[in-house]
């Protein structure tokens, strides 16, 4: 087979390079990463050490007084001492602080002292992966927050709307109620020959039921939103699993006319919870945009 030299010169000069790059990720990446993570358990030991000090207190102002005076580096009377430690160690930029505070926070939170922090970075995958899994517990966290405020909102909203109906029962039965929970819960067949509903039970007065409840009809609600819009309906019935004529039917149900009708209905709700709840975008429900 005939060889072009000058594509094998190419090839072999790449082959080199190749060489090159995993003897620099072997000498300067990986013993570098090795090196900061073992700086980063000797700052996690700091940490242990300031913590478990009688003398915590002054030791911590003394930190925040040498890093103001010396390297114009502030922090807060609130400032974390996992921040504050990071901070007088490394004295790099605000950035690089946060970061490696963040993956001592994560490592804290799971019960890892210095002396098994490096394998815990390594298994972990790295600094980036550790310190984002604090962004995804704040997130989980957050997301649950801004769920419970909307479901206050809703079940406010529910109290004061103006009733689909109302059913009376035999004076025999008494109605279960709770203090954790705000409305009664009743199984209900329909009874084609008189077209009416009828009561079969009554539910045991269940918080958990009812805050599934007010979660579908938040999903609902949010699909309803978007049923002036052909495409975004579909997609957003498809994302939760939804029929769009039983939604359609839904809104009929409840009283919603239209699309407009939920979105003015998502931002009573969101005005309502932002009383107890900030959320940065300055939206906690996407319908209410």
């Amino acid at each position: 087979m005939k060889i072009d030299f000058s594509k094998q010169a190419i090839l072999t000069h790449a082959d080199l390079l190749a060489e090159r790059h995993a003897s620099y990720v072997s000498q300067f990446i990986t013993r570098g990463n090795d090196e900061l993570y073992a700086i980063l358990a000797d700052v996690l030991k700091l940490h242990e050490q300031l913590v478990s000090s009688k003398q915590r207190d002054k030791l911590v102002k003394a930190m925040r007084q040498h890093l103001r005076e010396v390297y114009g580096i502030k922090t807060q009377v609130n400032t974390k001492t996992t921040a504050l430690v990071t901070k007088y160690v490394t004295r790099a930029s605000r950035k690089t602080a946060h970061v490696y505070s963040r993956v001592l926070e994560v490592a804290i939170a799971n019960g890892i002292r210095h002396t098994d922090l490096v394998d815990f970075i390594k298994q972990r995958g790295g600094i980036d992966k550790v310190r984002m899994q604090v962004n995804s517990a704040e997130a989980v966290a957050q997301q649950k927050t801004l769920h419970k405020s909307l479901e206050r909102a809703l079940r406010s909203q529910l109290s004061h709307v103006p009733a689909l109906g109302s059913v009376h029962l035999n004076s025999k039965h008494s109605l279960l109620g709770a203090c954790d929970v705000h409305f009664t819960h009743l199984l209900c067949r329909f009874d084609p020959v008189s077209g009416q509903h009828e009561v079969v039970a009554v539910m045991y007065p269940s918080s958990a039921l009812e805050a599934q409840a007010m979660g579908e009809h938040l999903i609902m609600l949010d699909a309803a939103a978007t049923s002036d819009n052909d495409t975004a309906f579909h997609s957003k019935c498809k994302q939760q699993g939804l029929n769009m004529d039983l939604i359609h039917r839904w809104m009929q149900a409840n009283s919603i006319p239209d699309a407009a009708t939920a979105r003015a209905m998502g931002r009573s709700m969101t005005a309502a919870a932002n009383s107890d709840f900030s959320s940065p975008s300055g939206s906690l429900l996407k319908l209410a945009a």
